[in-house]
């Protein structure tokens, strides 16, 4: 299994109706792209974030199923209108370890 993580800074003029629309356009991702395992967005409320308002949590069968949703056509469109409201995005993938 390999995990995903984003972490995302909003712009300061983006309004909580974009934020929350790009958000629920994201989980629609689940059922639309195969390989994905589980999908989970949401907006921060701890104060230990560093400056990083909302994240999305996923994980995926193996690599090859996080690179086809990479560039799915569905994920494209969503990431782009994410890109133009964020001013900061960290993303990190790992493989999960056994113990």
């Amino acid at each position: 299994m390999v995990e995903h993580i984003v972490l995302i800074t909003w712009k300061e003029d983006v309004t909580n109706e974009t934020r929350n629309q790009i958000l629920a356009e994201l989980l629609t991702l689940k059922d639309k792209i195969l390989g994905i395992v589980s999908y989970h967005v949401g907006h921060n409320f701890s104060s230990r974030s560093q400056g990083f308002d909302a994240a999305i949590t996923s994980t995926f069968v193996d690599e090859k199923s996080l690179e086809a949703y990479s560039v799915h056509k569905e994920h494209v469109a969503i990431a782009q209108k994410l890109r133009t409201s964020t001013k900061n995005i960290l993303a990190l993938d790992f493989h999960h370890l056994s113990a």
